[in-house]
């Protein structure tokens, strides 16, 4: 091999082994940079949404039981909000966002307010704006560089001061968070409550007013009691005392009928009133015990069954010193 051929040959081995060879290390007088732990969960892979300590997902339930987790514990959770978003409880902590150089980070603050003032400790190599998304204000930050640590205060005209620590990683970030408030949960939940209370009493006064409603003004200085009722065919009282009235008296322009309780178990029976030409079904309702006829007829029938195996009583009202006892 020539001389030339062999200096050529030792310049290609060089250049293989400097290609190869392992990147030089750090400079002891290089400074690192000084990056704290994250205390957000990087939304990148499956295994990691179901850590044990990633947040819980966002939900009527999750939220219903972070705030019960606050009024017991005065602590609340961390949740997983809608498109990823990791929601912070308000006053619980001092969130550590992580953002990534060339990508913005999104920070949603509690709906209903506005921003008052915003401070960053670090404004050369940390851009920040403000913007509103509907009723929320909205916070954008992004690093110039990976390495950095700084944080952010932002005041609210609710009163609130939302305190962040900001850190830049090349590869592991959160594109957007939110806050939510575990007290005004609980206040919800209480109002909730409240309305769906108040909303069961209406219900309730409204069911009492349909049943006593039916029973129309009644003076009882005028009441008649003037009726007397009677089996019908020669069947005896024991037999048919589910049938028979146990008073009947009227008022009001209404005849009243108080039923022996058995009788909400066998069939009620249709009410008839009765003249010397006609026979004709009257209009009535069962009130409780009570059968409340609209009108006052002078003769009634009660009936129960067809044919022959119907069973009949007939009521009649007496003019003068009649007893009012049916039995």
């Amino acid at each position: 091999m020539t001389p030339t051929k062999s200096l050529l040959a030792l310049a290609i081995l060089a250049a293989a082994a400097t290609a190869h060879a392992a990147p030089p290390a750090a400079s002891a007088s290089q400074p690192k940079p000084d990056i704290k732990p994250t205390t957000s969960i990087p939304l990148q892979t499956s295994h990691q949404i179901y850590d044990l300590k990633a947040p819980i997902p966002l939900s009527w339930r999750a939220t219903t039981a972070a705030a019960q987790t606050w009024l017991n514990t005065g602590s609340a959770p961390s949740m997983v909000g809608t498109n990823g978003m990791v929601m912070y409880a308000y006053g619980q902590s001092q969130p550590t966002i992580t953002c990534a150089p060339l990508h913005i980070c999104v920070i949603n603050l509690l709906p209903g307010e506005h921003i008052t003032n915003l401070s960053i400790g670090d404004s050369v190599r940390w851009l920040v704006q403000t913007a509103d998304a509907g009723k929320t204000p909205v916070v954008v930050v992004k690093p110039t560089a990976a390495g950095l640590t700084t944080n952010l205060a932002v005041t609210t005209d609710a009163g609130r001061v939302y305190y962040l620590t900001l850190v830049s990683d090349q590869h592991n970030y959160v594109p957007q968070i939110g806050f939510y408030d575990p007290q005004q949960l609980v206040i919800n939940m209480e109002q909730q409550a409240a309305q769906q209370r108040a909303a069961e009493a209406a219900q309730t006064a409204a069911k009492q007013q349909a049943v006593i409603a039916p029973l129309g003004h009644i003076d009882p200085s005028t009441l008649d009691f003037y009726y007397t009722c009677k089996l019908d065919d020669g069947h005896s009282d024991l037999e048919n005392d589910d049938l028979l009235p146990l008073r009947v008296f009227s008022g009001g322009g209404h005849t009243y009928l108080q039923m022996p309780g058995k009788m909400r178990y066998t069939d009620a029976p249709a009410v008839f009133n009765v003249t010397s030409d006609t026979t004709e079904l009257l209009n009535s309702r069962l009130v409780h015990d009570y059968f409340v006829i609209d009108g006052l007829p002078q003769k009634f029938k009660l009936v129960v069954g067809v044919g022959k195996g119907s069973r009949s009583v007939t009521c009649h009202h007496q003019q003068m010193n009649a007893g009012w006892w049916a039995r």
